[in-house]
C-alpha cells in the first residue's frame, strides 16, 4: 500500500475566536435561536471558537465576515489548512500463476471452457495512475 499526501489550497474560515466554555456555548445557543448558522467547535486548538463557515472563495468569506460584523459578531477570517491523504494498493501476478489456473480450469471442464482472454487490469491503484 503505498500512501500519498497531497497538500490542498487552504480553506477560509470565518469564526468567532475561542472563549471560555460557558461564554460561549450561550453566545452559541442564542445564534442559533436566532437562526444563524453556526457550530461550537469542540476540539482541539479551537476549542469553543463557533465556525460560521469554510470557503473556498476569499471573496465568499469576506462577504460572510462582513454581514457577521455588521450583526455585531467579533467574527475573524483565519486559515483552515487541509490535506488530502490518498491510498492506492497495487497487486502483481506472476504470468506462472495466471498460466496454471488456465490449466486447471481446462483440465476441469474439457470441452466446455472457452478460454476467451485474460488481460491484468491496466491502471488500476497504480501510484503512476492514481489521481
Amino acid at each position: 500500500m503505498e500512501k500519498v499526501d497531497r497538500p490542498l489550497p487552504s480553506l477560509h474560515w470565518v469564526i468567532i475566536p475561542p472563549q471560555p466554555p460557558g461564554a460561549a456555548l450561550e453566545q452559541f445557543q442564542d445564534m442559533q435561536g436566532q437562526g444563524i448558522d453556526s457550530y461550537l467547535v469542540t476540539g482541539g486548538e479551537n476549542k469553543n471558537a463557533i465556525s460560521l463557515g469554510l470557503f473556498e472563495s476569499r471573496n465568499a468569506a469576506i462577504s460572510v465576515l462582513e454581514e457577521k460584523k455588521h450583526q455585531n459578531l467579533n467574527a475573524i477570517l483565519a486559515n483552515f489548512p487541509r490535506n488530502q491523504i490518498s491510498y492506492a494498493l497495487s497487486f502483481e501476478v506472476s504470468s506462472e500463476f495466471v498460466e496454471e489456473q488456465i490449466q486447471a480450469v481446462e483440465e476441469d471442464y474439457g470441452v466446455n471452457f472457452d478460454f476467451i482472454e485474460i488481460k491484468a487490469c491496466e491502471g488500476v491503484a497504480t501510484p503512476e495512475k492514481n489521481p
